[in-house]
């Protein structure tokens, strides 16, 4: 009997769990793997040359399969990200390698800032 295979990771999967009812993604830029590139995966998911360059998400969906914005200790395992919606902007934040997504409003509303990270 073959063991259940790992649910395949998919940034673009987590991304589309992690917005809001009625939110939607307006672009998507992609920065270095994890820490300055180390450790990104081979094959590359995400070709270096559409790094800076606003994607729309139905773009940019091919190249999230593979990985996940949400990693364990050690270096990262997600790309850098900006992500703009109608309602927030999104990236990726870490803490000691372990990331996640994380945002703030778009535009100015009553909120309770807090300090990500620890």
């Amino acid at each position: 009997m073959t063991e259940p295979r790992e649910k395949e990771k998919n940034a673009y999967t987590d991304l589309l769990g992690f917005l809001e009812e009625g939110e939607l993604v307006e672009a998507i830029v992609f920065g270095p793997w994890g820490w300055s590139g180390y450790d990104e995966p081979d094959p590359i998911p995400v070709p270096h040359e559409l790094f800076d360059e606003p994607l729309k998400l139905e773009d940019a969906k091919q190249y999230m399969r593979g990985w996940s914005f949400y990693s364990g200790f050690g270096s990262p395992q997600s790309y850098a990200v900006y992500i703009w919606t109608n309602r927030r902007i999104i990236w990726v934040t870490q803490y000691d390698g372990s990331t996640k997504l994380d945002s703030a409003p778009r535009n100015p509303i009553k909120i309770r800032p807090y300090m990500p990270g620890g």
